[in-house]
């Protein structure tokens, strides 16, 4: 009896060593060191006023200018970009330390293709590097004088959080085709190449905007039109020496729609027939530079005058 009483304390004691060690095994993989979320210690939002993206595609430099963020110290920024940036830099946070079987792989891929992201605020500068997995699912950032990198997440979203920091310049530019002060608005004049009857000026008469020699107009179709205007924004800028800007100097815009304010300056922005199975709709703002819009965007834009007329049995 005593001989089975052993073999049973024996088997006992094996069992609880076994699950004991798998106890330990299992809790030593979640024992990971914990991470500082604030370990790249990032400046406040408010007392940023430089940001620079260095890298081999490109020169980005973000800074305020009387109260404007600029890029490249010409362009005003579109501040939709700047508050992402800022709200990146914000949440953003240390998930892992990258393993050691590649660490140091990933140091040399962020320090020979990656982005040098340069912060300054009150005089003091605050440099990492960003870059990516091929797939674009997994972010690192590192320490320019460490050689330590770590994997990052913006927590509750499940994006490439890299994305941000490579863009290039034009893809930080305001895109508002009509950037200005509309309550300084003084004129708008539409002109249509193929149909000239159909084009029309916008003005103020007395407190309410008017056409020109148009008596009767539909003034909730109009003022729909102005917004459309004062909204517009285009997808992308189109570099001036490409082939499609080449190849769109020797046409003639089908659109054009120029804004005066009250101080007499003038914006404006020349429309092109978009080509047969082409998303996309071409256009050149008044300073000479290219863009492209969605042509839904459009459809609010390319008004005739005949459209405001107001009565029935009237265009829709």
């Amino acid at each position: 009896m005593s001989l089975y009483k052993n073999i049973y304390l024996l088997l006992s004691l094996v069992i609880l060593t076994i699950i004991s060690v798998a106890l330990f095994l299992v809790s030593g993989e979640d024992r990971r060191p914990e991470i500082d979320p604030a370990y790249f210690n990032f400046p406040p939002t408010e007392k940023t006023e430089q940001v620079t993206l260095l890298s081999k595609r490109d020169t980005v430099d973000l800074r305020v200018e009387n109260n404007r963020w600029k890029v490249n110290e010409g362009w005003d920024a579109d501040a939709q970009m700047i508050k992402a940036l800022f709200a990146t830099l914000r949440q953003v946070v240390p998930k892992r330390p990258v393993a050691a079987s590649i660490k140091d792989s990933v140091s040399n891929l962020l320090r020979n293709t990656g982005t040098l992201v340069r912060l300054i605020s009150e005089g003091q500068s605050t440099e990492f590097l960003v870059g990516g997995n091929t797939a674009k699912t997994e972010t690192w950032f590192l320490k320019s004088k460490e050689d330590q990198p770590y994997t990052v997440v913006l927590p509750g979203y499940r994006v490439y959080v890299g994305g941000i920091f490579e863009l290039e310049k034009n893809g930080w530019r305001n895109k508002r085709a009509f950037d200005f002060n509309w309550r300084n608005f003084r004129q708008l004049t539409a002109t249509y190449a193929r149909e000239p009857a159909q084009g029309f000026i916008v003005e103020m008469k007395d407190r309410y905007f008017g056409i020109q020699n148009m008596q009767a107009v539909d003034t909730a179709k109009l003022n729909s039109y102005l917004d459309a205007v004062s909204l517009l924004f285009a997808e992308r800028f189109i570099p001036t020496n490409s082939p499609m800007a080449d190849s769109l100097v020797k046409s003639t815009p089908s659109v054009k729609i120029q804004i005066q304010d009250i101080g007499k300056r003038t914006y404006s922005l020349e429309l092109f027939t978009p080509r047969p199975g082409n998303p996309e709709v071409f256009g050149r703002l008044g300073d000479g530079e290219w863009v492209s819009f969605a042509a839904r965007d459009l459809a609010g834009i390319v008004r005739k005058r005949d459209y405001f007329k107001a009565g029935p049995d009237l265009p829709k």
